[in-house]
């Protein structure tokens, strides 16, 4: 079940994470045109949550596996919301 809290950025980020592992959050945050502050702040409420987990102490994120579940609920809805 994706969780109610989850932002579309949210899924964004976890979805850029998820696809180039590991990275930098200023890296994410040019490449998806998030203001950095904002995408600082979320990927730590993500890193709160267990979604993200930092891959080093120079601040390098990859999605945890309960990431991924999240993004495999989120695409559930999506398909079945196009039933």
């Amino acid at each position: 079940m994706r969780p109610d809290w989850l932002r579309t950025a949210d899924e964004r980020i976890l979805r850029y994470f998820e696809a180039h592992p590991p990275d930098y959050v200023p890296l994410m945050a040019s490449r998806l045109n998030v203001h950095l502050d904002y995408a600082e702040q979320r990927v730590a409420l993500l890193v709160e949550r267990g979604l993200l987990e930092p891959v080093t102490n120079e601040r390098i994120y990859t999605v945890t596996d309960p990431g991924r579940r999240v993004l495999e609920a989120a695409d559930e809805a999506v398909a079945t919301a196009e039933d």
